[in-house]
């Protein structure tokens, strides 16, 4: 049930957030603090914001409807999580973590990583 409950608010949050930045890149964009100067960087925030967070929302629900997907799909999520983080962590390490924006979403990722790593370790204590 935790893990529907997860499920639920990860397709919210990340379907939320790729269908922002995948129909409305300017707003997006002027909102996490970058700046669309080309048609090329509205093509990056679409694609690499507006995409990828779309899919995984979408694939949340996918996982809500099929328990078969779960699995997989936090492995997925762990994968991307930890990457963000990375890029957090030399964020703070270069100095430039100075915003509150930064701090809610690095929150956010590290709730998210502590969870997906405890589910992951019940699948696989799960013998049948």
């Amino acid at each position: 049930m935790v893990n529907k409950l997860f499920l639920f608010i990860t397709a919210l949050v990340y379907g939320y957030l790729g269908s922002w930045a995948l129909f409305f890149p300017d707003s997006f964009s002027e909102q996490v603090g970058l700046t669309i100067n080309t048609d090329l960087g509205s093509g990056e925030i679409r694609s690499v914001y507006g995409g990828i967070n779309l899919l995984v929302g979408l694939y949340s629900f996918l996982a809500i409807v099929k328990s078969k997907n779960e699995e997989l799909f936090f492995k997925i999520l762990l994968f991307l999580i930890s990457g963000i983080l990375l890029g957090r962590i030399v964020t703070a390490f270069f100095g430039e973590f100075s915003s509150v924006f930064l701090l809610y979403f690095t929150m956010f990722e590290i709730i998210y990583l502590v969870f997906l790593l405890i589910a992951l370790r019940k699948f696989q204590r799960k013998i049948f």
